[in-house]
């Protein structure tokens, strides 16, 4: 987990306002991370196709004012992850119809699909949780927002077995 996430990855109280923005948003500061030496010009159009792709499949939406937007791609070799909290929260197209103001990013190695689909469990089950909700948007700056999220152990293990 300590991976996923990464200070210059975060924005912490956004404005943002529309999820056309937010999606760049997060694709902005995942690009920024990724090895220049990785990079080539089509890579910053690639990970904004990945994230809306995803979108045009369904929204990532998640309820609560959440949403997960990912994607798979084949130029990384580590999942990456983004965070952007808002100021105000917007229209995500979520199954509940609430709008949205904390959005996690995630970028996903193509080959990954197990591992994929755990850190998605892992974010839905911490985000389910109204305390966590709750300290994200409480939070003012990015560093705290950072703090929160290394709380989560992802990849969780198959085998792993949590009590409430």
């Amino acid at each position: 987990m300590t991976d996923l996430f990464d200070i210059s990855r975060i924005s912490c109280r956004a404005s943002l306002s529309s999820k056309k923005k937010c999606l760049q948003s997060l694709s902005d500061l995942i690009e920024d991370s990724i090895d220049e030496n990785e990079l080539d010009e089509s890579v910053d159009m690639e990970v904004i196709d990945a994230l809306t792709a995803r979108e045009r499949l369904g929204c990532t939406g998640l309820g609560f004012g959440v949403a997960i937007p990912h994607g798979r791609v084949e130029f990384i070799d580590k999942p990456i992850g983004a965070a952007v909290t808002l100021e105000q929260a917007v229209e995500f197209d979520a199954a509940d119809g609430e709008p949205v103001d904390i959005i996690i990013g995630l970028l996903i190695p193509e080959h990954e699909v197990d591992g994929h689909l755990r850190i998605l469990a892992d974010l839905a089950k911490f985000f389910n949780e109204a305390t966590n909700r709750h300290a994200m948007r409480k939070a003012q700056s990015a560093r705290e927002i950072l703090d929160l999220l290394q709380t989560l152990e992802l990849p969780a293990s198959p085998d792993s077995k949590t009590t409430d």
